[in-house]
């Protein structure tokens, strides 16, 4: 075989794995990347509050645990993490993981991201341990009657 022909084979299968390798590693493994855009990205400081349209049903009150969080489906399909750290109070942050975008699951006061193991408080979206560097995006809810809706009340 020709040096020439060695050199092209060999940059094919380099170029090839690569290409692999960068497709391998883009997705988060479990085909729950969400898509959505965050208004953060890890280089920022801090995140910005991102708000559903206002006015939206996004659980009912007794579907939030005490000292835990429950992830929820909210308005144009984004996935919203809801907490409740103590009875009758409430909080909301975005569940996309702001590592690589992941949708988080509840994990009693924790938040946990099933791809690379980034985990949050739910109550504040504050990085507990990385690969994420960056808060999930607060979320201004507020209580009516027995259901909880997105926008300041």
């Amino acid at each position: 075989m020709s040096s020439e022909r060695a050199t092209s084979r060999r940059r094919l299968l380099v170029t090839g794995g690569a290409v692999a390798g960068v497709t391998a590693l883009s997705g988060c493994g479990d085909g729950s990347y969400s898509g959505s855009s965050l208004t953060t990205t890890e280089e920022t400081d801090s995140p910005t509050e991102e708000s559903p349209k206002q006015g939206e049903a996004l659980a009912r009150v007794d579907e939030v645990p005490v000292g835990g969080a429950l992830i929820t489906e909210g308005p144009d399909n984004e996935q919203i993490a809801l907490a409740q750290p103590s009875e009758g109070e409430f909080t909301a942050h975005s569940a996309v993981c702001t590592h690589m975008g992941c949708t988080v699951r509840a994990d009693g006061e924790r938040l946990r991201c099933p791809c690379h193991n980034s985990v949050f408080e739910s109550s504040s979206g504050e990085v507990v341990s990385g690969p994420a560097r960056t808060a999930l995006p607060g979320i201004a809810v507020h209580v009516e009657g027995e259901r909880i809706i997105s926008g300041e009340g």
